[in-house]
């Protein structure tokens, strides 16, 4: 089965900055506050168990090494070749079955002294 995926990559200081951005809390009646991603970049409904992300020490502006352990990488690879990154990134976040094109409106870039993070854009991928 064909499905989207989004891509977005950045720069965080570690592993658990990224996790903290992302981080959905709740509140004392079990209802959800959006976590500073979705905020900052205006999400849309998603699933969050579908949200890949990963951080490396060593950053990279080849998107084939960016992408190279990810979920379904061998079609992602292929769709986001021609991207021509202008920066290096350690951050990767994907999200599965979500396409920003449609579902957000298209912040593309993110840049705080702490971190910073860009819409690479959407792909397809088979399930």
């Amino acid at each position: 089965m064909k499905n989207n995926v989004s891509l977005w990559l950045g720069n965080f200081s570690n592993y658990d900055e990224v996790e903290k951005y992302t981080e959905i809390k709740y509140d004392e009646d079990g209802e959800s506050i959006p976590s500073v991603f979705e905020r900052e970049f205006k999400l849309g409904y998603y699933d969050d168990d579908l949200m890949e992300k990963d951080w490396v020490p060593d950053a990279e502006d080849d998107i084939k090494e960016i992408l190279v352990n990810c979920s379904y990488d061998d079609q992602l690879i292929e769709q986001f070749m021609d991207v021509k990154l202008n920066s290096k990134y350690n951050t990767i976040i994907l999200i599965y079955n979500y396409n920003y094109d449609k579902d957000g409106p298209a912040v593309n870039s993110v840049n705080k002294n702490t971190y910073q993070l860009d819409f690479i854009g959407v792909a397809e991928y088979i399930d």
